[in-house]
């Protein structure tokens, strides 16, 4: 009677769950806009924690090495960590008067001399059209109809426009107020990083009571780790290098809005492959409207630069800290692109590489569990494996003869159509003399 009880018990409770994981499906069917806005609005609100902890993962080993040259110096660990995050602190605030005093100024001196030359600029386009004008007056007709529309446009949506660079402005002073709050977060997240740590291998033990699991997955998050800091740390370092040398080699070329160019040369160069083509078309452009020497050159440089940057200075400093060839780079960063926008072209590298890990792990466990190579040039020219779990390889003759079998001339395959066709139409001509010559019944015609 008991066991009766028990199993009631629990069928009843398998019942009671499988409907209200039904309706909570239904529910976030229904209500699927709204739970994500709700979801977009708390992370939202928690901006300022996400800049305080990407600035004190990104800043790590800095402060690490900081704190351990003072303890080498004698100094206990919580006064060590303390000075060295005061010294970090202080060098942000140093480089962000430098660049408020600095280098603000020179943007806006350089912006105001690009507006000033703005009817300089368009005198030069005028006259570019009027030479389209004589070489081709439908192109010519063409670009009109496109500034026109564009024109209408802008005059269309100028209160959208307004309202946007409103919007934008906010943005501005609110990333401000998030990055002050972002900073004290570093140093709370910096002074309980040991703790934050154990906490969370104490909930991964807590929940996961496999111990070869959990080791498994402690394995991931430090593979992911180095992956991340060697990538994210590396590619700014990377960056930063890249807009000063740009800057000093536009300023020897005497290149206008040199800085204004550098800067958004060595921004946009934290974005993977895309990133230098980004930020060059646009500064071409408007060189292009300057001088077009100018733009010429500024071109060659940067095509230059880009193969310095990608042959020598980038592995010197990235190494191969992703893993992952150039062919899965291009494709996390279409991938997540789409999905997180610019943030995702930054970060989308490593989060495919620790993907890209995970999967490359558990598939060569796999294959070591069955006794298999796990090196995947073994498995290029792999026939098959037999019954006895041993490889066999293609031999050269096979490899030979499927090649050779490939490689028809064009006259082999024209006398080949012509048998075939000769064959089809033999057999169409005995089917039809077979009906021709059929016995005919009573009745038919």
């Amino acid at each position: 009677m008991k066991n009766t009880w028990k199993r009631a018990f629990v069928w009843c409770t398998m019942v009671f769950l499988t409907l209200a994981a039904v309706i909570a499906f239904y529910f976030l069917l229904q209500n699927g806009s709204s739970i994500m806005k709700t979801v977009h609005s708390i992370f939202g609100s928690l901006t300022s924690i996400w800049i305080g902890i990407g600035m004190a993962y990104v800043l790590d080993p800095i402060i690490v090495a900081g704190e351990r040259f003072l303890r080498k110096k004698n100094m206990k660990q919580i006064p060590a960590r303390v000075l060295t995050i005061v010294a970090v602190l202080a060098l942000i605030v140093l480089l962000v008067f430098l660049i408020c005093s600095r280098l603000i100024p020179r943007l806006f001196d350089t912006i105001n001399s690009l507006l000033s030359d703005l009817p300089g600029m368009q005198a030069t386009f005028n006259s570019y059209l009027d030479r389209v004008n004589e070489w081709n007056p439908q192109v010519y007709e063409y670009i009109i109809n496109v500034i026109s529309f564009v024109t209408d446009w802008i005059n269309t949506n100028l209160y959208t426009t307004i309202n946007t660079i409103t919007q934008s402005f906010l943005s501005v002073i609110n990333g401000i107020v998030n990055l002050f709050v972002g900073l004290i977060v570093l140093v709370y997240a910096q002074m309980s990083k040991e703790r934050f740590i154990g906490q969370a291998k104490k909930l991964l033990y807590a929940v996961c009571h496999h111990r070869g699991a959990d080791t498994w997955i402690l394995d991931i998050f430090r593979q992911a780790n180095l992956i991340f800091s060697g990538f994210i740390t590396g590619k700014i370092i990377d960056s930063a290098i890249v807009g000063v040398i740009c800057f000093v080699c536009l300023s020897f070329l005497k290149i206008p809005y040199s800085l204004l160019i550098s800067v958004v040369i060595g921004v946009t160069n934290i974005i993977p492959v895309f990133g230098p083509f980004i930020g060059a078309i646009p500064c071409g452009i408007l060189l292009l409207f300057v001088n077009p020497w100018d733009c010429l050159v500024f071109v060659i440089f940067i095509l230059i630069l880009q193969q310095i940057d990608g042959n020598i200075i980038g592995p010197r400093i990235l190494g191969n800290s992703t893993g992952v060839s150039a062919f899965w780079v291009i494709v996390a960063i279409l991938v997540f692109s789409n999905l997180l926008g610019i943030i995702g072209m930054i970060v989308g590298v490593p989060i495919f590489a620790t993907l890209y890990y995970i999967v490359k792990r558990i598939v060569e466990e796999e294959l070591a569990r069955q006794n298999l190579p796990t090196d995947s040039m073994d498995y290029v020219r792999l026939e098959r494996i037999d019954e006895n779990n041993q490889l066999i390889y293609m031999a050269d003759d096979a490899v030979k003869k499927k090649s050779l079998a490939k490689r028809r001339s064009p006259k082999e395959v024209w006398n080949d159509t012509r048998k075939t066709a000769m064959l089809l139409k033999n057999a169409a001509e005995r089917k039809y003399k077979e009906l021709k010559n059929r016995p005919r019944k009573d009745g038919e015609n």
